[in-house]
C-alpha cells in the first residue's frame, strides 16, 4: 500500500473504473492504496451532480493545499508589524489578539514566540521586550531535592 499522496494519473484512473461500475474495493485493489483513501478522495472532490471529474479533483486539491495554513508563510512587512508591537512591550498574546481584531494579520502567538528566539539565536534582541526577559532567576538550592530528608 503507498502513502504518498494521490497523483493526476490516478485520479483518471479512478474515473474511469467508476464509469466502468468498479466499486471502491476494487479501485483500491487496482491502484494498491487503502480504500479509505479513495473514498476520501471521491468525497472530498465530487461534483454537485455526484459525479468524480478528475480535473475538477485536481484544481480543488491544488486550492486546498495553497490556502492551507501549513502553506502560509509571513511576509518581512507583517514580521515588522509584529516588531513594532514588540518594541512597545507588548505580549506576543497581545500582539496576536490585536492584529486579528483589527484584521491586519492573522498569526498565532507562538509564531511571535518561534519568530523571538530565531532573533535571539541570530544575535537579535527581541527577546530583551519580552515581560519576563528582564527578571533574574534564582537557583532554589535543595528545593528539588526531597530524597533523604
Amino acid at each position: 500500500m503507498s502513502d504518498h499522496q494521490i497523483t493526476r494519473e490516478e485520479r483518471y484512473t479512478i474515473s474511469t473504473l467508476r464509469k466502468q461500475g468498479d466499486g471502491v474495493a476494487q479501485i483500491a485493489d487496482y491502484l494498491a492504496r487503502h480504500r479509505s483513501s479513495i473514498y476520501r478522495e471521491v468525497n472530498r472532490n465530487h461534483c454537485n451532480d455526484g459525479h468524480y471529474r478528475p480535473s475538477k479533483a485536481d484544481t480543488r486539491t491544488a486550492t486546498r493545499r495553497s490556502i492551507s495554513r501549513r502553506n502560509q508563510q509571513f511576509t518581512d512587512h507583517d514580521f515588522a508589524l509584529v516588531e513594532y508591537y514588540l518594541h512597545q512591550d507588548w505580549s506576543p498574546e497581545q500582539i496576536s489578539g490585536h492584529l486579528k481584531r483589527t484584521g491586519e494579520l492573522s498569526i498565532r502567538h507562538e509564531t511571535i514566540y518561534q519568530r523571538i528566539w530565531s532573533d535571539k539565536a541570530d544575535g537579535g534582541d527581541l527577546y530583551r521586550h519580552l515581560r519576563g526577559s528582564q527578571k533574574r532567576r534564582r537557583k532554589r538550592y535543595g528545593a528539588y531535592d526531597s530524597r533523604g530528608r
